[in-house]
């Protein structure tokens, strides 16, 4: 059987749109009319390249002079051996040749149907929402108003539709698929890890009285925050998937560094901030309630370090400034 050889023209993102049988040792691509395979694409010179096959049979691409030239992963070439994966980019248009010798890959398994990522991506957003809702519930001190509820509940839902769009126009635009309801799974699988954080920290806290739990829960945040990020650059594509995930490590750093930092100055300015949001159900406690006599010495420990702080003169500049002027 004679050796059967095809040009495939690809897409931007490496899909072959048209795939054409040519005949011959010899294949002239460009925009004229005159050559064996015509583009349509106006940074392609009128005979751009051509196709060569050589007396061992292999084939190689060769540059008839043109402007942009032609590329290989990127650079600039004159002439470019093929076989079979090798991609030639001529002006915006991707080529490949490949012939009846090309080993093709096994058959892929049809994929057995399981949940749509759009019906997993709903049940996440369910019980982020469920779970909302009772932490507003918990956390009612007066009489229940439906607005207490509806804001917040509202406004979740409209930045999740925002960052979901976002990131769908960003997969058609690179992947060449929307993927909307991969996108919509990600936002929601993250939000209910992070639900469920919060809340297991803010009980933990309480129930260890531990409150650093319950006051680092933005290192939490932070992580979960840029795992989605790199599951959302991951659904975009697989290309670069370290420099992905560091480009997410490096986000979730900077995000844990700077409210560190701003901690930090509250603490300065105004002390310790409140940690829990609400007070748990005593059968939660773990950790056995301090004898009253522990609890006194403690504080009576404390009331003699501030009387003491308030015996002793200031220190300072400010000091110096408010002193009487002897003078007068």
């Amino acid at each position: 059987m004679d050796e059967v050889t095809w040009i495939e023209v690809l897409s931007r993102h490496r899909d072959v749109v048209a795939r054409q049988r040519v005949t011959g040792g010899v294949v002239r691509v460009g925009r004229a009319y005159d050559n064996d395979l015509v583009l349509d694409d106006p940074h392609v010179a009128a005979h751009h390249l051509r196709f060569v096959r050589g007396d061992d049979g292999t084939w190689s691409a060769e540059d008839l002079g043109s402007a942009n030239g032609l590329r290989v992963d990127g650079k600039r070439r004159a002439q470019a051996p093929l076989d079979g994966d090798v991609v030639v980019v001529a002006g915006h248009t991707g080529l490949r040749l490949r012939t009846s010798a090309y080993a093709v890959a096994e058959e892929l398994p049809l994929a057995r149907r399981g949940v749509p990522h759009w019906a997993a991506a709903l049940a996440c957003l369910a019980l982020v929402f469920a779970l909302a809702v009772l932490e507003l519930w918990l956390g009612e001190t007066g009489e229940t108003k439906l607005i207490r509820y509806l804001t917040p509940l509202l406004t979740l839902a409209v930045v999740i539709a925002v960052w979901v769009s976002a990131w769908t126009v960003l997969s058609r635009l690179f992947a060449g698929h929307a993927r909307f309801g991969l996108h919509l799974l990600i936002v929601g699988a993250g939000l209910l890890a992070y639900a469920c954080y919060e809340q297991l920290a803010e009980i933990g806290a309480f129930a260890l009285s531990w409150t650093a739990l319950a006051g680092t829960v933005y290192v939490g945040a932070w992580l979960v925050f840029a795992a989605v990020c790199y599951a959302h650059l991951r659904a975009l594509g697989r290309a670069r998937l370290p420099l992905k995930a560091a480009c997410a490590l490096a986000l979730a750093a900077l995000g844990i560094s700077m409210q560190t930092l701003k901690l930090s100055d509250w603490r300065a300015d105004y002390g310790q901030p409140d940690t829990l949001k609400r007070l748990e159900p005593p059968s939660l406690r773990l950790v056995g309630a301090r004898a009253p006599a522990a609890f006194y010495a403690d504080a009576a420990a404390l009331q003699a370090v501030l009387d003491r702080a308030r015996s002793e003169a200031p220190t300072g500049g400010d000091a110096a400034a408010d002193a009487p002027d002897d003078e007068d």
